[in-house]
């Protein structure tokens, strides 16, 4: 098995006291196509900024192999300081320069680079995110709602262009079928923790309703061991 481009372990995050990430982790393998799933206010986008390096956890371990590039997209991309869709895509680009296919990553996601950024639609300002992110050619991508905003075309296309990359990706998103066809890995974020299978958001609910069901069978012999101990403490110690 090839080494982690990048891993999270013992990760805790609080606000106002209460846990929203407590032992959290996360391990990211080359070409890995990961599901983070949970529900809404789980922190998966917290979990995946602390993954860019863009977020500090009250705690954490976290392991960026040096040789690896990560770009994040966040569910808001942030054009300030930038006149045109073309500067903002600049900006992002490697040392080494623009890419040879940046004019094919325009066209197929359906940016304008000379389109102004003071009046993007959303669409405009997720196609745009997205061809920053593929023109920097990063080992890692972290990819939070890259479907928001986006017709059926567009969606089609950033899927095989994703299918066809040789980056790690982690996805967060509501479009069931673009996580079903992506994703090889799912990692489940609930109540603070994370789980992990190595199979697609295909299985994921079947997978979820398992150890749940098994939860509440567990909680189930705990409340008749409790009521079992209940009873022993008030009628089996008697006074002499």
């Amino acid at each position: 098995m090839a080494p982690a481009l990048l891993t999270i372990e013992n990760l805790r995050l609080s606000f106002g006291g209460e846990a929203l990430l407590d032992d959290a982790r996360l391990v990211i393998g080359p070409r890995a196509r990961i599901a983070l799933v949970g529900r809404n206010g789980s922190g998966k986008s917290t979990l995946l900024k602390i993954a860019g390096g863009l977020f500090e956890a009250d705690r954490a371990n976290r392991f960026v192999d040096p040789s690896a590039t990560i770009a994040y997209l966040p569910q808001e991309p942030d054009f300030s300081g930038f006149e045109t869709i073309g500067a903002y895509v600049e900006a992002g680009l490697p040392p080494t320069g623009a890419t040879t296919q940046l004019a094919r990553l325009y066209a197929d996601l359906g940016a304008d680079p000379e389109a102004k950024c003071g009046n993007l639609s959303g669409g405009e300002a997720r196609r745009a995110a997205l061809v920053r992110i593929f023109a920097s050619d990063p080992d890692i991508m972290l990819l939070d709602e890259p479907t928001n905003h986006l017709d059926l075309p567009a969606i089609v296309a950033l899927e095989e262009r994703l299918s066809a990359s040789r980056a790690a990706i982690v996805l967060i998103s509501h479009d069931r079928r673009f996580l079903q066809n992506l994703s090889r890995t799912t990692v489940w974020l609930d109540r603070g923790k994370t789980r992990r299978i190595e199979r697609g958001f295909i299985e994921f609910e079947s997978w979820r309703d398992e150890i749940l069901a098994d939860e509440d069978r567990e909680q189930h012999k705990l409340g008749r061991r409790i009521a079992a101990e209940e009873d022993w403490l008030r009628y089996g110690v008697t006074a002499r």
